[in-house]
Order: structure tokens, then C-alpha cells, then sequence
């Protein structure tokens, strides 16, 4: 057997029709190698994006700084209790629950076969969507609720934090008003 190929024996010679279909294949695969161009989200929008992000991310922080500056103040005015700090920490971040329409749909069918069985089929299909504001969902998905995070412990220093009484009148309010349990509740001495 020849396996040989002589490149040299071909005709390399092509007519005017040839050489165009050739061409315009050549050209057709050029264009299908050519990404095609993604759309590009407007300018105006990233800032949008990250500014939400950033408020979703530091919510929990802001919570959390608003939460110790009402205990402050609210500790502040207590007979004996003096000078105060407060320190609460949460167990993770807020939840934000999205609005979302839901739509459902379910199909029965029953189908019986020459031999007298009959067979049940049945189906059910849930489709969900958030819902978005504005017009072509510009603005953002809709908050149905926001659930506020979850308290893991208060620490207090207070002047008077070295007497039995305000301790425990301390640990008691700050069980009534977040739901804490007394063991993850400190309230230490204050010292200058």
C-alpha cells in the first residue's frame, strides 16, 4: 500500500466560482469565531448596586451601634448605675424577605390500557418570581419584611456594676427588653 501523498501533483488550480465559495466560507467562519458582544450593564447603575450592597452588608453594624447607644442612654439615667459602656454582639447579619408572586399550576391524567389497568399520573408545577420596583425592574426587589438579627450577648460596664442589686437589676432589663438569657449577660465593674 501508498500512503505517500505527493503534494506537489495536485492541481492547485481553481475557476473564479471556487475560489468565491472559498472565500465566502473563509469569511463565514470568521464571523462565527468572533464573540458577540455581551450587553454592558449602564454606568449609572453599578453605583446603585454597590451602594445597596454596602447597606445590606453594614446594616448589621448600624444595628448594632444603635442598639448599645440606646442601652447607654437608657442605663445613663439609672439611679447608681454611674458612668456606662455597652457591648452587644449579634449572632450574624439581618434578613431581608423578598416579595415573590408564585404561581401554581397542577395536571392530572389517567390513561387505561386494553388489558383494563388504568394508570394515574399527576403533576405540579410552581413557578416563582421576585418581585422588582419600578418599571422593568429597575429598582430593586421589593422587601416584603426585614427580620432584625439575633442578639448573642451583652456586655455592660458600669461604675456601680460592683453591686449585687445593680447587677442584677441590670441583667434583668436587658433580659425583658432583647429576649437574651442571663448567662450570655455581663455586667462587670467600671474602672478609670
Amino acid at each position: 500500500m501508498k500512503w505517500r501523498i505527493n503534494m506537489w501533483k495536485f492541481n492547485l488550480k481553481m475557476d473564479r466560482d471556487k475560489w468565491l465559495m472559498v472565500t465566502a466560507a473563509g469569511i463565514c467562519l470568521l464571523i462565527l469565531a468572533i464573540p458577540p458582544n455581551k450587553t454592558q450593564v449602564p454606568a449609572s447603575r453599578e453605583p446603585v448596586e454597590s451602594t445597596q450592597q454596602n447597606q445590606w452588608t453594614s446594616s448589621g453594624k448600624t444595628y448594632e451601634k444603635q442598639m448599645e447607644d440606646r442601652v447607654k442612654a437608657l442605663l445613663s439615667t439609672v439611679d447608681g448605675v454611674g458612668k456606662v459602656d455597652v457591648m452587644i454582639v449579634l449572632k450574624a447579619s439581618g434578613e431581608k424577605v423578598m416579595h415573590v408572586d408564585r404561581s401554581t399550576s397542577t395536571t392530572d391524567t389517567a390513561e387505561s390500557s386494553p388489558d383494563g389497568t388504568e394508570k394515574k399520573t399527576a403533576a405540579k408545577e410552581v413557578n416563582e418570581s421576585t418581585v422588582m420596583e419600578g418599571s422593568g425592574g429597575e429598582g430593586g426587589p421589593v422587601v416584603e419584611k426585614e427580620l432584625m438579627p439575633e442578639i448573642q450577648g451583652i456586655v455592660i460596664s458600669a461604675e456601680g456594676g460592683g453591686s449585687p442589686v445593680i447587677k442584677e437589676e441590670i441583667s434583668g432589663a436587658m433580659e425583658a427588653l432583647f429576649h437574651v438569657p442571663r448567662h450570655k449577660i455581663r455586667v462587670l465593674k467600671r474602672v478609670e
